[in-house]
């Protein structure tokens, strides 16, 4: 066991428990919210800046307020469905898929984390003694080239890394 290890037993850890303390609805709630939001603040952005009487050409502020508006709405949703079940008694089914659900999506943020630091690094971020010793980080490293395939070698990724280094670059003495 290294430092890899314990970083992801703690991530995991604290996954399970904030996602059997929300419970499974506001879980999927959050996720749902976060695509949606983004959706919705790339398309839907000028026309509630319009609205609400801002600025239509400031796209950051649009973006940010859209976002922001079917975060909310969809967290007041997932709040009253939570009631709905509670008062169901399906409170502890609710709060254990919720558990599950949060250590799922904490392994595929940790497995984004551990591709975009082996890409950026070229490799070396973890070093190869910390991944060959390592018990988590074998399955980890798996699941985001499986569940997002456009993490291998994508244009976006290699401007990305690009302009990080370039950043670096500059920021360093």
């Amino acid at each position: 066991m290294n430092w890899l290890d314990v970083l992801v037993a703690v991530v995991v850890s604290w996954a399970a428990l904030k996602g059997f303390l929300r419970g499974f609805i506001v879980e999927l709630a959050s996720l749902v919210a976060m695509v949606l939001g983004v959706w919705a603040g790339f398309h839907l952005g000028q026309g509630v800046a319009t609205t609400l009487g801002l600025d239509p050409g400031n796209t950051a502020i649009a973006f940010l307020v859209t976002f922001v508006l079917v975060v909310v709405a969809v967290h007041l949703l997932a709040r009253a469905l939570t009631a709905l079940v509670d008062v169901a008694q399906l409170g502890l089914p609710n709060k254990l898929a919720g558990a599950v659900l949060a250590v799922l999506r904490s392994a595929v943020l940790l497995s984004i984390a551990l591709t975009f630091g082996m890409k950026w690094s070229a490799g070396a971020l973890p070093s190869a003694e910390v991944r060959e010793r390592s018990w988590s980080y074998a399955p980890l490293s798996g699941i985001a080239p499986m569940v997002l395939p456009f993490l291998e070698d994508t244009q976006w990724l290699k401007e990305v890394k690009d302009g990080s280094q370039e950043v670096l670059r500059h920021d360093l003495p």
